[in-house]
């Protein structure tokens, strides 16, 4: 009788590619061919975070949902092939995942499956333009733990058909919260629809949000109105700045809330809906309770599935890459092509805590890209925030950015030894510098 290990060699021959890793995300096994073709060393890549190799790999939203992806196909070296991707679970625990890749038979099957997909992504498409959806998971830049959290928050959330209440200050991204929560929800099909409460006068925002019938006003349509719940039949209404609803229409919200039907302005039948509420706000609802401005019962009913945004200043380590992807975004708007930022000014940028959060830094680097006339932005071009650290007090006797910057050193270097284990050879290569270096900046950091 064959030996278990014979099987089991057998077995990853027929899954080409196959990778497992754990239920952290780290690499366990690869199968040896494919590490070959791929010109990995598994001492290299075991242990190692599977997104550090693989930075497409959807193991790690299999990890968080518990639920297989299966299907996708891609081509390598001229082969069409499947994708698999599936959860590893024991007792009832998730352990890991796995993914692998068939092609048998694949060419018979191609040609009408990747028809259907390119019909399929052109509807998507054409929906995104036609209900406004801009971002998606991909676009929430980062890689401190906060984020790390917030992504995770996301996808969990995604799979879930509660409510949504997403609270941060100005700038922090919660309609971009609010667009990938829809992209990954099995909604994502279905409209998205938002509205500002902020931007509509009180007395019309029951009609905006219900709708109305013939004759319910002056000046009413003949046929009446669909209210952003009925727009929003089967995908999401997203409720920005729900904070400045009045009590009546959050009494009205409410009840739609709870009892998944609305009235139209003027009309007497109830009308069934069926969607997802995703509200955000930049106010201390529990304050306006106690004041009350905002009613608990909505407030309890909106914060079923809560999502908090940590601000800026509180995960400095995401500047360079935030930093970055905008200097993509304006240098080649602005026809400087290539755009890279000099050190000095890096350290200006790390040295500010950003009271208006991302939204304030993109419009620093939109602002600084025009006063380039260069392909390097200088310190120079941010000399308007100088004054505004200075009030922070972060420059005392010239050494605040300095300080700044060795803080900011010190935790990436940390996070990096962190995810290697405390391996210096992998958190050097992990951090793009020399092993040599890393030990230099070790010491002169005081990292034990």
């Amino acid at each position: 009788m064959a030996r278990r290990s014979e099987i089991m060699e057998q077995v990853c021959t027929h899954l080409y590619g196959l990778v497992v890793v754990d239920n952290k995300g780290r690499i366990v096994f690869v199968e040896e061919e494919y590490a070959k073709f791929k010109g990995w060393k598994m001492e290299d890549i075991v242990g190692r975070y599977i997104k550090d190799i693989v930075p497409t790999s959807r193991l790690p939203a299999v990890l968080e949902t518990g639920k297989s992806i299966l299907g996708d196909i891609f081509y390598s070296e001229g082969k069409p092939l499947i994708c698999n991707r599936v959860p590893l679970v024991k007792d009832g625990v998730m352990i890991g995942a796995m993914s692998f890749s068939v092609f048998e038979g694949v060419d018979k099957l191609l040609y009408s499956v990747e028809e259907l997909r390119n019909q399929l992504s052109y509807y998507k498409e054409k929906l995104k333009k036609q209900s406004g959806i801009k971002y998606s998971l991909e676009n929430i830049i980062g890689s401190s733990d906060a984020v790390v959290a917030m992504r995770s928050t996301i996808l969990r959330a995604a799979g879930a058909n509660s409510t949504v209440l997403i609270q941060g200050e100005t700038g922090t991204g919660k309609e971009l919260v609010a667009h990938a929560l829809h992209q990954e929800s099995r909604r994502s099909h279905y409209p998205f629809i938002k509205l500002n409460c902020a931007a509509i006068p009180h007395e019309l925002i029951e009609s905006e949000l219900f709708g109305y019938d013939e004759g319910a006003f002056t000046g009413a349509r003949r046929a009446g109105k669909k209210g952003k719940f009925e727009l929003a039949e089967k995908g999401t209404l997203f409720l920005d700045e729900v904070s400045q609803l009045s009590l009546a229409a959050q009494a009205k919200l409410l009840r739609a809330l709870q009892e998944k039907e609305i009235e139209r302005v003027g009309g007497m039948n109830p009308i069934s809906v069926n969607i997802r509420v995703v509200a955000a706000t930049n106010d201390d609802l529990e304050e306006q309770i106690k004041q009350g401005t905002f009613r608990s019962d909505l407030y309890y009913r909106l914060n079923v599935i809560p999502i908090k945004l940590v601000p800026l200043r509180e995960r400095k380590t995401d500047i360079p890459l935030l930093v970055e992807k905008f200097i993509d975004n304006y240098g080649y708007q602005a026809g400087l092509g290539k755009v890279t930022i000099a050190p000095e000014a890096m350290e200006i940028f790390l040295g500010y805590d950003w009271p208006g959060n991302i939204r304030e830094l993109e419009h620093a680097v939109e602002r600084a890209i025009n006063l380039c006339n260069s392909n390097v932005l200088e310190p120079s071009h941010f000399g308007w925030l100088l004054p505004k650290i200075q009030k922070q007090g972060k420059l005392t006797a010239g050494r605040g950015i300095q300080e700044a910057k060795a803080a900011i050193e010190k935790e990436i270097i940390l996070n990096a030894l962190q995810s290697t284990q405390g391996n210096k050879k992998k958190a050097a290569e992990l951090l793009g510098i020399a092993r040599p270096l890393l030990y230099q900046k070790i010491r002169r950091l005081g990292i034990s």
